[in-house]
């Protein structure tokens, strides 16, 4: 069903948004691997809700007043999710605000957020994923 993976996605993002990151983990399975933009960028991710928590409190906690993330448009490519949105941040000591388009795929099995990888360049997930790009 579609629509209620997407509905997962978004009440796990509004709650993240929320800075619940408890909360958040009522829609992430026990074994998830998340693999955020900075992690990526190092070559490592996340596993299981104590990864999501150390990632939350060393990366986001520290770092961010406010982080948002906020999903806009849903699109099933085979197993994944390819989910397009954005992040609305501030920065914690320096004030600098962001508002930077977002790119996730995500995997959701039995009504649980399985794994998520974000992106800040949109082709590229598309290109990860083997698809052509679209509109």
């Amino acid at each position: 069903m579609p629509e209620a993976d997407f509905e997962v996605i978004r009440q796990a993002w509004a709650v993240f948004s929320r800075g619940d990151i408890e909360g958040q983990l009522d829609y992430l399975a026990p074994d998830i691997e998340i693999v955020p933009f900075g992690a990526r960028m190092e070559g490592k991710s996340y596993r299981g809700h104590d990864g999501v928590r150390e990632w939350w409190l060393s990366e986001i906690e520290p770092n961010w007043a406010v982080f948002q993330t906020l999903p806009e448009e849903f699109r099933h490519v085979g197993d994944s999710i390819l989910v397009f949105g954005q992040w609305i941040a501030r920065g914690r000591t320096s004030g600098v605000d962001l508002h930077v388009p977002a790119t996730w795929i995500v995997d959701v099995n039995d009504g649980k957020i399985t794994r998520w990888q974000t992106y800040t360049d949109r082709d590229e997930a598309i290109e990860t994923l083997g698809i052509r790009r679209f509109d």
